[in-house]
């Protein structure tokens, strides 16, 4: 093979727990990066004077969220056995970061933020809910034709980015949020807004991402 074919592009399905709530999404990729150098697979790296690890995460996730489906690629240079590259991933993984898949991606397919349609979350909130309430406060913000945000000095019509919001009821009875929002390029809906909307603060709840969905 030459060395142009020996390149694999490798996905990755993780989990950011707690730990790592308040790990931004640039400290993230930095996080990889090192992630990437300490376990020792033959990683591909950008050219010039500072060479970096090629990665592409799918979707940035807000500042205090914790997720069960985040999505990475990243390439190497020479291919190696899935069962050994996601035991070095998981070998350098540091707590809160748990590696769920590796899979192997064709080397055309388009970047993963380019395939990005939605996400899904649920919110638990610190204290109890009424479910009458939460569900009165649910359908008068869906019954809305526009909902306008102003977002880093630019408003916006948050309505449309909202595909499902509903009442669940989540272990121990409490009682939290379920959503699917936008995330294309250029329109991706977030949690913290739609719960600023709602009436609650961001120290009222704890937003979890269950899924990334993409393009078919």
């Amino acid at each position: 093979m030459s060395a142009q074919e020996d390149i694999t592009r490798v996905r990755v399905a993780y989990a950011k727990g707690p730990s790592l709530r308040f790990t931004g999404h640039l400290d993230l990729q930095r996080l990889w990066e090192r992630l990437l150098r300490r376990s020792g697979l033959p990683i591909r790296y950008s050219q010039g004077f500072h060479p970096r690890a090629r990665l592409n995460l799918a979707s940035a996730l807000p500042l205090g969220f914790v997720s069960d489906a985040e999505l990475l690629d990243f390439w190497m240079d020479e291919p190696r056995a899935l069962a050994t590259i996601r035991a070095k991933l998981e070998d350098a993984a540091p707590p809160g970061l748990v590696i769920k898949d590796v899979r192997i991606v064709d080397l055309r397919e388009d970047s993963l933020q380019s395939q990005m349609l939605a996400s899904e979350f649920v919110v638990r909130f610190f204290d109890h809910q009424s479910e009458e309430d939460l569900q009165h406060q649910v359908a008068s913000l869906l019954a809305k034709d526009d909902i306008l945000r102003t977002r880093r000095k630019k408003t916006y019509d948050l309505r449309p980015l909202i595909l499902n919001l509903e009442v669940i009821t989540l272990a121990e009875d409490a009682i939290g949020l379920a959503m699917r929002l936008r995330a294309e390029p250029g329109a991706t809906g977030r949690p913290d807004e739609v719960l600023s909307a709602l009436g609650f603060s961001h120290t009222q709840y704890l937003v979890r991402r269950t899924q990334l969905i993409l393009s078919p």
